[in-house]
């Protein structure tokens, strides 16, 4: 095999070895290349998720209510979406808020987005499609899983 190879390295010359070696190294160069950009990709949406959460808490923290015809949890996700800057689909967010009345009872959780000066957690969880054929192969069914976690303490508002 290795004489064999050696045979048509030298029939071909210099210029052939060439081909042969781009041949051989461009689909590593392509995979390496896609799996960059697929880590990338994810990155930005994980960033985005963060920054959207943050700005959803902001809104919630001041004691705002939701458009008529949104709960709280959905309002919060079409914030989050709107405001992350990437093409996140609030329909594939999953939001969950608990409050609590002080840092000292994280033990115990109400749903909801709590009163005036109650602590909030915001748990949002995005099921994100690959961005390449290489990220598709690496998860299952193709999709990415973010999470994150944002505390925040509500304003001191006047009760409606």
């Amino acid at each position: 095999m290795v004489r064999g190879l050696r045979t048509l390295f030298a029939r071909l010359g210099r210029r052939g070895s060439y081909t042969i070696e781009f041949a051989l190294l461009t689909p590593v160069f392509l995979t390496l290349l896609t799996m960059t950009m697929e880590i990338a990709w994810q990155l930005a949406i994980g960033a985005g998720l963060d920054h959207g959460t943050r700005v959803a808490a902001r809104w919630a923290a001041t004691g705002q209510t939701a458009p008529s015809g949104l709960t709280s949890s959905q309002y919060v996700a079409r914030v989050i979406a709107q405001s992350s800057g990437m093409p996140i689909v609030a329909a594939n967010l999953t939001v969950t808020t608990e409050s609590f009345a002080s840092i000292g009872s994280m033990t115990v959780a109400t749903p909801g987005l709590g009163t005036s000066g109650q602590i909030v957690r915001y748990r949002i969880v995005y099921q994100s499609n690959a961005l390449t054929p290489v990220g598709r192969s690496l998860v299952p069914n193709g999709l990415f899983r973010h999470s994150t976690t944002v505390i925040s303490r509500n304003e001191p508002y006047a009760t409606r």
